[in-house]
């Protein structure tokens, strides 16, 4: 068994394989097929930041994947991060642990390369977590009439097309390097926005500036109805109140035609700007709760390295705490027996210490431990949950103040 480096010769094969593995995918044809196969090669040779791997036995690919190296701030400071997608088995090869195999390679990858955080989005979130993979923050979505949207001024609208990619980059990555858990955006990236037919793309500009952008497309309401549409969001970026203003203010001038703007994200308050927060569903939980939007769990994070993870939280102070504890930490999937970590916090500043110097210990699995670290969750829930155990109680409060974190990552970046 070998996992390598797809070649060209390659992706026609594993083009089949991910046909066959998605049943979600209809299409089953050899020019569709060969398309596919065109287009990941493409990705990995210009992309600049996609790989594809796949599992051979006998020189018979069984099992592939793709892996992105991504540039992530994490708690201000630009880090590598690893993400994996279009993990695809055989069918006649399930259930001989080759989706394992090529999760085990992707996390032995990173970690070789000093990656301290690999992300991923699940298929199943049960699955994964047995891996240690912990849970980001939800995504909610949110499903607003656009007349609830504030009408303030349009004044700075105006339609972007493929010439401004550059400004639309610009922009995102002005607002990923002061945002927690954003991907920074490649000139791929901003290239294939336009490469997409369905999409439209607005801006809001400000003096030469382009200072939020909105991404979206258009979906029917209703089946027997053409004239009945809703507004879908893809992506929408704003570096200021007065850029979201204009923003919100081009989405309302939309009820004519529109009957919902569709908003998925990671921003849980968003009925402080809306006039009208209720989703259309007309539910309500007790006692008169009005439904405003549904969430999932998606983005999940998994720690690769603790060396690595010291170096990359340089940009984080944990709240002014200064102690020295221990972690200990299982993880099943990778190793047999838990590790253990000393900690020690001075003036809120992370770095390693003897365990012989720790004052108490925390224990707990590897999900909860890159949920906590990522920001994602709060340490007294873990602790209200039994998924952090401490030795000294009398260390809690300081340690539930230690990781409280200013900001959840957010996270755009599909992959």
């Amino acid at each position: 068994m070998e996992i390598k480096k797809l070649n060209r010769d390659d992706f026609l094969a594993f083009a089949d394989i991910t046909v066959q593995a998605y049943p979600a995918n209809r299409e089953n044809t050899v020019e569709y097929k060969q398309k596919l196969a065109d287009t990941y090669f493409k990705n990995q040779e210009e992309s600049g930041n996609t790989e594809y791997y796949g599992l051979f036995r006998d020189s018979k690919l069984l099992g592939g994947m793709r892996i992105n190296t991504f540039e992530m701030n994490f708690f201000g400071k630009i880090v590598h991060a690893g993400g994996i997608g279009s993990v695809a088995v055989d069918l006649l090869h399930k259930k001989e642990k080759v989706a394992k195999a090529l999760v085990e390679f992707y996390l032995r990858h990173f970690r070789e390369q000093g990656v301290s955080y690999a992300m991923l989005y699940p298929f199943r979130p049960d699955f994964y977590k047995k891996m240690g993979f912990g849970y980001g923050p939800k995504m909610n979505q949110y499903r607003i009439t656009p007349n609830s949207f504030p009408l303030v001024s349009k004044e700075g609208i105006s339609l972007l097309t493929a010439g401004d990619q550059e400004k639309i980059k610009e922009c995102h990555n002005r607002y990923a390097a002061r945002t927690h858990g954003m991907i920074m955006k490649t000139d791929w990236d901003s290239a294939a926005i336009f490469k997409n037919p369905d999409n439209r793309v607005v801006g809001a500009i400000e003096g030469d500036q382009l200072k939020g952008y909105l991404i979206f497309g258009f979906e029917p309401a209703a089946s027997s109805n053409f004239l009945r549409n809703n507004l879908v969001i893809r992506e929408m970026v704003y570096e200021t109140p007065d850029a979201l203003a204009c923003l919100a203010t081009f989405l309302h001038t939309q009820a004519d035609q529109i009957e919902r703007v569709i908003i998925n994200t990671q921003d849980d308050a968003l009925e402080f700007m809306f006039g009208d927060v209720r989703n259309g569903s007309g539910n309500l939980i007790p006692s008169v709760y009005h439904e405003s939007n549904t969430a999932g769990v998606g983005i999940m994070y998994k720690v690769l390295d603790f060396d690595s993870l010291i170096s990359d939280l340089e940009g984080r102070n944990f709240n002014g705490v200064s102690t020295c504890l221990s972690l200990t930490v299982s993880d099943s999937f990778e190793f047999n027996e838990p590790r253990k970590l000393g900690l020690r916090l001075t003036n809120g500043i992370i770095s390693t210490a003897g365990l012989r110097e720790a004052e108490f210990d925390i224990e707990l699995d590897i999900a909860n431990l890159s949920s906590l670290f990522i920001g994602a969750v709060d340490a007294r829930r873990l602790y209200d949950y039994g998924r952090l155990r401490i030795s000294d109680s009398s260390f809690f409060e300081m340690i539930v103040r230690a990781f409280q974190s200013p900001e959840k990552p957010i996270c755009m970046r599909a992959f």
